[in-house]
């Protein structure tokens, strides 16, 4: 006998693949207008709104402690990068006062944390979610990560779109994301404009940084490993069941759909990183 909670969950609508491929479509063709209409007028515009969200003290933790993890990632990562000449993309902007301040955590952490959750977990991953919870976790995560066509920024797009995505599941709310992709947004904006005010200590021979470091980062995954085990065992008690893998075939205007999203994607990541490897020869 089928378990019942496992049926209802199955039997709720959900948005299909072909809609929400289309959505990640002109997701991607929408970076190409902002991008053109930053570069013309200077300014980006959105509207979004977060609500309360409980227990919120563990999503915001898990959202700062996602920018160490992310950043250790990124150290990791950008060795690989440099080793096979790829430009670093994407350098974060020079914040000058309390003003510009205030108006980036609106602009670049609150707003794209909104629209892209709604996107990304509110419709991509529960438009998969039927073929398996982790496996919609990661195909909205990795398309969450394609999306923004930025090879060095690849790392910390993946482990904040796994995390959002696991938060969404496990707390059965799209606040949850929303959340804790806005603390995060917010921390890579306000952290470094701090740093930027203090008098820089004196450089630890190399050796003992990349030890800290180590020691540091382990830290920092072991607290995201018993904060995310904890909300795993609170939706458990509340009966939140993970679907497990079901492999079924994408039908034929999906596919065409899907990859049509994927192309875009992968060809505004190409695009970028060929324009940074020019300008970067020309500088």
């Amino acid at each position: 006998m089928q378990d019942p909670v496992y049926s209802e969950i199955m039997d709720r609508p959900r948005p299909g693949i072909f809609a929400t491929s289309g959505l990640t479509l002109l997701a991607a063709a929408g970076l190409w207008v902002s991008a053109l209409a930053t570069f013309a007028f200077g300014a980006e515009t959105g509207l979004a709104a977060v609500k309360p969200l409980v227990p919120t003290l563990a999503v915001i933790l898990l959202g700062l402690l996602s920018v160490y993890a992310a950043s250790a990632l990124a150290a990791l990562w950008q060795l690989l990068t440099d080793a096979l000449g790829l430009p670093a993309i994407g350098e974060a902007p020079v914040i000058r006062n309390p003003r510009e301040l205030t108006l980036a955590i609106v602009m670049m952490a609150a707003l794209p944390a909104a629209c892209e959750e709604l996107l990304f977990r509110g419709l991509v991953m529960s438009a998969w979610e039927s073929r398996g919870t982790y496996f919609a976790i990661g195909v909205s995560g990795a398309m969450f990560a394609l999306l923004h066509g930025n090879i060095t920024g690849l790392p910390a797009y993946l482990l904040v779109g796994a995390v959002s995505g696991y938060l969404v599941f496990a707390l059965d709310t799209l606040y949850a994301g929303i959340v804790y992709h806005t603390v995060y947004n917010a921390a890579c904006l306000v952290i470094p404009y701090l740093a930027s005010n203090q008098t820089q200590p004196e450089t630890a021979p190399e050796a003992a940084l990349l030890a800290s470091m180590l020691w540091q980062t382990l830290l920092v995954f072991g607290m995201m490993a018993m904060l995310l085990v904890s909300l795993r065992s609170r939706a458990r008690q509340e009966n939140r069941i993970v679907i497990p893998r079901i492999r079924r075939p994408v039908e034929g205007r999906d596919r065409i759909m899907l990859l049509a999203a994927v192309l875009a994607m992968a060809a505004s990541t190409v695009v970028v990183a060929a324009l940074s490897m020019r300008m970067g020869g020309s500088a």
